[in-house]
C-alpha cells in the first residue's frame, strides 16, 4: 500500500494522525479489507493467512484471525485474537495468559458488569 492509499483510507475512515503513521509503517501487515473502525478505534487485521502450526491454526479458526486495534494516540491490543470491538470503541480482548478483559476506548480496563450496562447487554 503506497502513500496515496493510505491518505484515501485515512480520509475515508477519518483516521487519526497517530492511526495514519501506524499505518503507513505497517502497510504490508494489514489486511486493508478487512479495517472496521468504531468511536476512535480501528480494528486491523493481519494480513497473513499462514498459521505457526496446529495450535496456532485451531485458535485461528475459533477465534479470527491476529488484529491489532489502534487508538487515537496509542496502541491498544498487538496481535491478539478473538478481539471483539463494539461500536463505541469499547472492546474485549485477552491478555498474556489468555483470560478475557474488558475496556474503553482509551484502553483502560474496565469490569464486565459497567461494560455490559454501558453497552445494554
Amino acid at each position: 500500500m503506497d502513500m496515496t492509499q493510505i491518505e484515501k483510507l485515512s480520509d475515508e475512515l477519518r483516521l487519526s494522525p497517530y492511526q495514519s503513521y501506524i499505518l503507513s509503517l505497517n502497510a504490508e501487515k494489514y489486511n486493508t479489507g478487512g479495517f472496521v473502525k468504531h468511536g476512535e478505534v480501528l480494528y486491523a487485521p493481519y494480513r497473513c493467512a499462514l498459521t505457526a502450526g496446529m495450535r496456532d491454526y485451531f485458535a485461528k479458526v475459533f477465534r479470527g484471525p491476529r488484529a491489532d486495534l489502534i487508538g487515537a494516540d496509542h496502541m491498544l491490543v498487538i496481535g491478539a485474537r478473538g478481539v471483539h470491538l463494539y461500536a463505541t470503541g469499547f472492546y474485549r480482548a485477552r491478555d498474556n495468559r489468555g483470560h478475557p478483559y474488558y475496556a474503553d476506548s482509551m484502553g483502560q480496563r474496565i469490569d464486565r458488569s459497567l461494560f455490559e450496562n454501558i453497552l445494554g447487554l
